[in-house]
């Protein structure tokens, strides 16, 4: 569809062309971007974990030990957050010993975010 524009003396007017919904692109793409941003930014903030009070903490790990259930300790290590499942076999000082299917970890009680 063309319109026809012959009616103005200027040059500039009779030769413009619509370029349609093109010259919409760029504020859709920056819409766009903003929900996406927006939207990353609450999956982030759904991933807080709450803390386990810390008697609770060794409570779980004590049921762990004395009935020997493998458990999911998330725990906090360099600034990031580490899942390991396996079983407890040890408590020595404040840490705890945690045997996997291939290694054996040996954890903190305090870095200790929340067991599952």
């Amino acid at each position: 569809m063309s319109v026809d524009r012959s009616y103005s003396p200027y040059e500039v007017i009779r030769a413009y062309h619509d370029r349609g919904m093109m010259k919409w692109g760029a504020f859709a793409t920056g819409e766009l971007t903003e929900a996406q941003n927006t939207f990353e930014k609450e999956k982030k903030d759904d991933k807080i974990i709450q803390t386990l009070p810390h008697h609770l903490v060794i409570h779980l790990l004590n049921q762990s030990f004395s009935n020997q259930v493998q458990i999911k300790v998330k725990y906090q290590s360099k600034g990031k957050l580490i899942e390991v499942y396996g079983f407890v076999s040890e408590f020595i000082n404040n840490q705890v010993r945690l045997k996997s299917t291939d290694k054996i970890y040996i954890i903190s009680i305090e870095q200790i975010i929340n067991i599952s």
